[in-house]
This record gives C-alpha cells, sequence and structure tokens, in this order.
C-alpha cells in the first residue's frame, strides 16, 4: 500500500506538469511559387522572417504568436503592412519534410518544404551586416533552386493598370444654385 501511495504521488506530480510541445511549423522552410519566384521562411513562436525573390533586397519580418496548431501572425511596429490587424494561419497537413498552412484570413494554402540550411541568429548589434549576409546567401540559394514558371500564356498576361499624371489634374469650379 506504501508503494500504492508513492506511485499516485508521482503520478500526480509528474502528469500535472505543463508540457511545452512546439508547433509543427517552427523552424527554416522554402518553397518554389507558381510564377517562378522562391521564398523562405524562417518561423520562429515570436516572429516569422521571409525572404522572396520578388524583393530580393528586403527581409519582411512578421510577430507571431502560437496557439494550439494556429500562428496568429501581425504587424511589428514600424514593420512590414499586413492588410488585416492579423492573420491566422492554421496548419492542415504535416510530415517531417512538409508543412501546409492555411490562412484564415485569404484561405491561401501555404505548402512549406522543410529547408536543410538555418539563417544565422539575427544580430542586433550588427544588423546591417547580418542583413547584407542574410540576404547575399539567400540570393544564391534561390539561383540555385531555379523555380520553374508554371502558369499559363494566359496567367502571364499582366492587366494594365491606369497610371494617373497629376499634374494632368484639371480644377473644376462648382457653381452653386440657390432656389
Amino acid at each position: 500500500m506504501k508503494y500504492l501511495k508513492y506511485l499516485f504521488l508521482l503520478f500526480l506530480v509528474f502528469g500535472c506538469q505543463k508540457t511545452t510541445e512546439k508547433h509543427v511549423a517552427i523552424g527554416t522552410w522554402n518553397r518554389c511559387n507558381k510564377d517562378g519566384s522562391y521564398i523562405e521562411y524562417k518561423i520562429t513562436d515570436q516572429y516569422m522572417l521571409i525572404l522572396t525573390t520578388n524583393r530580393p533586397n528586403e527581409i519582411i519580418i512578421f510577430g507571431n504568436k502560437i496557439l494550439d496548431d494556429k500562428i496568429i501572425s501581425y504587424q511589428l511596429k514600424n514593420g512590414t503592412k499586413i492588410l488585416t490587424d492579423n492573420d491566422t494561419l492554421v496548419t492542415i497537413k504535416e510530415s517531417s519534410k512538409k508543412v501546409v498552412l492555411m490562412s484564415t484570413w485569404g484561405f491561401d494554402k501555404y505548402e512549406l518544404n522543410k529547408a536543410e540550411f538555418n539563417f544565422d541568429k539575427i544580430d542586433s548589434t550588427n544588423l546591417e551586416q547580418w542583413k547584407d549576409k542574410a540576404l547575399t546567401e539567400f540570393k544564391k540559394r534561390a539561383e540555385s533552386v531555379a523555380c520553374p514558371d508554371l502558369r499559363t500564356e494566359e496567367e502571364k498576361i499582366i492587366i494594365p493598370t491606369l497610371d494617373l499624371d497629376d499634374s494632368l489634374e484639371e480644377e473644376i469650379e462648382i457653381e452653386s444654385f440657390e432656389k
């Protein structure tokens, strides 16, 4: 009976400890987009760092909060703008080499492949030097991957936008009529 009490006490002590299981998407990931662009992601429980060939000289960073199987990303002060205040990414598939996240704002799916590299830790004392090194290494990896453009010819057609020249604006005087 004495051993049963100790066993129960051990079960109670170790069974009540909070487990710290990390989110499956925490790590370094990459993917090719349909348009042939290449993207790398560094996801932590505090931030998401994104490098893309669409913006080759920029490091995009968002704040993160992990909640169960969800990642809530939000705009950092003076950071990259998000169309909404925040976006929630829900895990819909996972394996050791791949994770699929879905945005609850735009319902876009992001199929991320586990990367064979890791980013250097952000060096806040030499931030410009760290940024230059991260971008240089990213560009080398992007060239070696050479993502194919999988769009159809119709999808490649760029819809022209209307470019208004402010200098050609005409001022119209409004007359008021009294009754």
